[in-house]
């Protein structure tokens, strides 16, 4: 059965209200029963029910150079076009 660990997270609130949604960043790795270890970045995203968040969606990011700088070139460009739209 494969362990999940986080070695680090950031989380900051956004939305209309305060405490109302989040969002994080977060390193960890999973491991599986042999002992091998797979590291990677996950964002998410999530709500507050009574002050314990609760996750909603999440997306996993490999922990290799090239996906990375990707990601780091193209969320920007595409949030720019975004506000350009509205």
């Amino acid at each position: 059965m494969v362990q999940f660990e986080t070695i680090e997270k950031e989380r900051r609130d956004y939305g209309n209200f305060p405490g109302e949604k989040f969002i994080e960043v977060s390193r960890n790795k999973a491991i599986q029963d042999n002992g091998d270890e797979n590291s990677f970045i996950q964002i998410a995203t999530g709500y507050y029910n009574d002050e314990e968040p609760q996750y909603k969606k999440r997306f996993t990011v490999p922990t290799d150079n090239k996906a990375v700088e990707h990601i780091v070139e193209k969320l920007p460009e595409m949030f720019e076009k975004e506000k350009e739209e509205n």
